[in-house]
């Protein structure tokens, strides 16, 4: 009786640990989810760089409008030392008025060609607490 008592034993000990398989950790363990939050202050801080990036475009797209009325406007300066007679100077004006025109028309393609500004993220809502104790002021009253 006690052999078969141990024989049971030591064969239930055997299959035991035959179907139980190792324990074996994760060499690379699963990132844990990202919340909400979490992704909004990543979309918030892409949507910064993006919109940083877009408005340095704009100042270099700018800079080259301004040098550009500029350099026009010197010209024309130095042309209308040079005019006399009164078509002289009108077509001088004209030209000016064309290279201005021509500076506002590049720069004006220049921004539309960076497309539509980045869109701000949503803040997600945040978490309601449950109703709380409201003390009216009718109780201060009661006193």
């Amino acid at each position: 009786m006690k052999q078969s008592k141990v024989a049971k034993l030591s064969g239930a000990v055997i299959l035991l640990s035959a179907l139980s398989s190792p324990a074996i950790a994760d060499v690379t363990p699963t990132p844990a989810p990202i919340t909400q939050m979490e992704q909004f202050k990543l979309d918030r801080d892409i949507y910064k760089a993006a919109v940083r990036e877009r408005n340095q475009k704009i100042r270099n797209i700018n800079q080259v409008f301004n040098a550009a009325v500029k350099k026009a406007r010197l010209d024309s300066k130095i042309a209308m030392q040079s005019a006399l007679k009164p078509d002289e100077k009108s077509s001088v004006n004209a030209f000016l008025k064309s290279q201005i025109t021509a500076a506002i028309i590049a720069r004006e393609n220049a921004i539309e060609a960076l497309g539509e500004p980045p869109i701000a993220p949503i803040e997600p809502a945040k978490m309601q607490k449950g109703p709380q104790n409201i003390r009216n002021s009718n109780d201060k009253n009661r006193r």
